[in-house]
């Protein structure tokens, strides 16, 4: 296993990871997960069956550098461009790419917000008491906090979100989590009878990239991807470390 600063992936883990192709209607953007790499000469990337082979084939062939996305162990986004190498179809949907190259690291505290799905439960802390649990989603996260949306209708006796603080409880198939007490920064429309509130994290994650990794894992998309995924495939060695 490699060490040391650089290091995108631990082993052991199927990391969630994207890939943008560039198409005639533009740009499409694919989930992928990294599975496996050989140091420092390429990384192995499987598409999920969600995608069928004849449809993302072309776009392949079309595209022999493309934009790669994933976050580093270090809790840090890393994009950068990877060359394909090879592809197969079979037994997987593999592909084999260089390492990042041009990387554009940047700390989760600064970068843009990763998009996620996952089923959550917010309660508002008045200063009389705890309000109602709401069912919604959290939408996104960063190193500063999260988005979280629910549809109904407007929380009662919200006229200034200074110094409200919420709970948000994470739903998940395997075990309930808490993000535990966030600061209540915004609450806007999202659409019809549809809210959003902006929280930040009152305690900020001592271990970024762990929390990151729990929230992407309760992600519908992202359960969706490794449900598809062969168990029976396996790599020795998932360490991925970017090419300085």
């Amino acid at each position: 296993m490699h060490s040391g600063k650089g290091v995108l992936a631990n082993n052991r883990f199927r990391q969630p990871a994207q890939i943008t192709l560039k198409s005639n209607d533009g740009y499409q953007t694919l989930n992928i997960t990294l599975v496996g790499q050989q140091y420092p000469d390429y990384l192995i990337l499987e598409l999920s069956r969600q995608y069928r082979w004849q449809d993302i084939l072309p776009q392949l062939k079309a595209n022999k550098t493309f934009a790669f996305t994933t976050v580093a162990a270090s809790g840090e986004q890393v994009t950068g461009t990877v060359d394909l190498l090879s592809m197969t179809q079979f037994p997987q949907k593999l592909l084999f790419v260089s390492y990042p190259r041009e990387a554009n690291i940047q700390s989760l505290r600064t970068s843009p917000r990763i998009p996620v799905n996952c089923n959550a439960e917010l309660q508002l802390h008045h200063g009389y008491g705890k309000g109602n649990r709401l069912a919604g989603t959290i939408i996104d996260v960063s190193g500063k906090g999260v988005g979280f949306q629910y549809k109904g209708t407007q929380p009662a006796c919200i006229d200034d979100t200074e110094d409200l603080l919420a709970s948000v409880t994470v739903l998940s198939s395997e075990s309930d989590f808490s993000l535990g007490p966030m600061h209540v920064k915004s609450l806007d429309v999202a659409g019809p009878e549809v809210w959003q509130f902006g929280l930040a994290f009152k305690n900020k994650p001592d271990d970024l990239q762990n929390f990151l990794g729990k929230l992407l894992m309760a992600s519908s998309e992202v359960k969706a991807l490794l449900s598809d995924n062969d168990i029976g495939f396996e790599t020795l060695d998932n360490t991925l470390q970017a090419e300085s």
